[in-house]
């Protein structure tokens, strides 16, 4: 289980789905993927992707690593990315271009980091709770 005093803020980045049901667009299924700080839990900004079988759209994944970059002024020295995820080679891709090294972990291991955004997520935005 990682926690984020486990991490110094720039460490490592993480991007992770924050929805657990679809978000609807237009009668359109989306997933939301959220790039985060693993020791601040500062969130950078999001990407939507389209369900069907669609990750993230390169340029979409392209400038939300800029917006990090730009409140940062640094990349972090690792990505962390959650295993079986659509969007692991497109986010993967990115990090490489910028020399984050890539973590890949169970989703249930960042759960301290990332629980409270996706139940914050499901609540306030979504209208969900557990």
């Amino acid at each position: 289980m990682l926690t984020p005093d486990q991490f110094r803020v720039n460490e490592a980045w993480i991007v992770v789905r924050v929805n657990e049901a679809f978000l609807f667009v237009k009668d359109e299924p989306y997933d939301i993927y959220v790039l985060i700080d693993a020791a601040s839990c500062y969130v950078f900004g999001h990407v939507l992707s389209r369900v069907t079988n669609e990750a993230p759209h390169e340029k979409d994944v392209e400038a939300l690593f800029k917006k990090a970059w730009e409140a940062k002024n640094q990349w972090a020295e690792k990505l962390i990315l959650t295993e079986n995820s659509i969007a692991e080679d497109v986010f993967r891709k990115q990090a490489e271009q910028n020399s984050l090294s890539v973590s890949i972990v169970p989703l249930s291991d960042l759960e301290l980091i990332v629980g409270p955004l996706k139940e914050s997520f499901a609540s306030d935005f979504i209208g969900n709770t557990k």
